[in-house]
Order: C-alpha cells, then sequence, then structure tokens
C-alpha cells in the first residue's frame, strides 16, 4: 500500500513540476578555438597557431590542416611539425607544452616558401575542428 502511495505521490510531483531550462548543449567545438595569424611575402609565410581551451584540461595535441597551396616547411618554434605531403601538415606539441590547462592557450609557430597562401579553414585539435 506505501508503494502504491509513494507512486502516486512521486507520478503528482512529475506532473505539477515547473519545466526545466534549456540550456545548449556543451560540445567539444565550443570548448576549443583557434586564431591563425599570418605574415606572407612574395615567395612564402610565417604563421603561427594559437590553440585556446575553454574545456577540461588537454594533455597532448595534434594539430592538422591543409594548404591550398603546396608549401615547403623551413622552420618551427614551440612544437614538431610536419608535411606529410605538400598540402597537409601536422604538429605535435614540445614536451614542455604539451598540456593545455583549461583557460589557458599554446601558441606554435612555422616558416614556409609557397607561391601564395591563405588562411586554412580545415584546421583540427585531436580532431577537433577548431
Amino acid at each position: 500500500m506505501y508503494r502504491k502511495i509513494l507512486a502516486l505521490i512521486a507520478a503528482l510531483l512529475t506532473a505539477f513540476a515547473p519545466p526545466l531550462p534549456a540550456h545548449a548543449a556543451v560540445t567539444p567545438q565550443s570548448q576549443l578555438t583557434c586564431q591563425y595569424l599570418l605574415n606572407t611575402w612574395p615567395t612564402g609565410f610565417t604563421a603561427d597557431l594559437l590553440i585556446f581551451n575553454n574545456g577540461p584540461t588537454i594533455d597532448g595535441w595534434t594539430a592538422t590542416w591543409t594548404f591550398d597551396t603546396p608549401s615547403q616547411l623551413v622552420a618551427v618554434w614551440s612544437a614538431d611539425m610536419n608535411q606529410s605531403t605538400a598540402t597537409v601538415a601536422v604538429a605535435t606539441p614540445m614536451p614542455w607544452n604539451k598540456i593545455i590547462a583549461s583557460g589557458s592557450a599554446v601558441v606554435f609557430g612555422w616558416t614556409a616558401l609557397a607561391p601564395k597562401t591563405e588562411v586554412p579553414d580545415d584546421i583540427t585539435v585531436n580532431g577537433i575542428p577548431c
């Protein structure tokens, strides 16, 4: 009998409870943003990629992107970087900047030779578009 009474009370509370406010879902994309800083000249460019983390701490990262125009990597700072082809770039952290704490950022950069370049529109960090 007590179970029936408890079930009835629970049903009444559920029926008359005010609706919960809607909240936007927190997605990995909303927690991770990037800023690509570009300086060009006729035969090449330098670029920096700032990775901002507003989510949980990231322990290790891999940034990837493609270049519309083939480029030749010349120098890199604050990351290990390679190009599997003249248009695909992959960067991984140094031991001292592999952790991106919540609310902080890391930056790395490179110089490359290219007849022209654009800001990539497909940058990902650990597979998450930013």
